[in-house]
């Protein structure tokens, strides 16, 4: 038997044991998904996509972690994931991610304690899984999940923002950003040399903008470095 039969042997399998009952769980957590080859795994994933760019994931519990409370849940394939959150604040239940998961699968805040095993709708963005809690945001958008686990409401858009930018910076590759430092370190002498020839002296609003323009050579430079890494 070679490997396309014994990846669709499998995938049979699989269907024949998912689709038994509709209310009988499909247990994605005891998959173990160093036992499936490549092509199972694409057919999985493609399987549980919702068409909107997420995929069926199933919860495995929460556990909370101080002012954290971490989520676990597992792909289709079997790969166990884990999300954090802040807990949530009293008086603003509306703003936390994690509740506004747990009201998406239609349980109260006091019954969180039954998620578990319950499917939800994750998303792989820039290489990593995330869920999506369909929290809203002000104005009527889906509000960012917590990035890296950690930020809510504001801290998660100022994270998000750190993302892009980072993104950006990597685009642009650590020559160009260099390059930039490198220009922003001539103006930053460059700029108030002229001032002063031209006027025979430095004025505080010359020294005020070549330091400017040195800070943000450092900072350049410092993003330059960082997109190396």
């Amino acid at each position: 038997m070679d490997a396309s039969e014994a990846g669709g042997g499998e995938r049979r399998n699989i269907d024949r044991s998912e689709t038994r009952s509709e209310s009988e769980p499909l247990a994605f957590g005891d998959r173990d998904s160093d036992d499936l080859d490549g092509a199972t795994e694409l057919y999985l994933l493609d399987r549980y996509a919702d068409g909107d760019g997420t995929v069926r994931v199933q919860l495995l519990g929460w556990e909370r972690d101080g002012d954290r409370v971490r989520v676990d849940y597992a792909l289709p394939t079997g790969e166990r994931l884990r999300d954090r959150y802040r807990w949530p604040t009293a008086g603003r239940y509306d703003e936390s991610d994690f509740l506004a998961l747990v009201r998406g699968l239609g349980y109260p805040p006091g019954a969180a304690d039954l998620v578990a095993g319950e499917f939800a709708r994750a998303r792989n963005e820039n290489g990593r899984w995330r869920l999506v809690t369909g929290r809203q945001s002000r104005d009527g958008r889906d509000a960012a999940e917590d990035d890296a686990g950690d930020a809510t409401g504001s801290d998660a858009a100022d994270a998000i923002g750190r993302s892009g930018l980072r993104g950006r910076v990597r685009r642009a590759g650590p020559m160009g950003t260099g390059s930039a430092a490198v220009a922003l370190f001539l103006l930053a002498v460059g700029v108030p040399a002229s001032v002063a020839t031209a006027t025979g002296g430095l004025t505080t609003a010359a020294t005020a903008l070549g330091g400017g323009l040195f800070v943000a050579a450092l900072a350049t430079l410092g993003l330059a470095i960082a997109s190396t890494a």
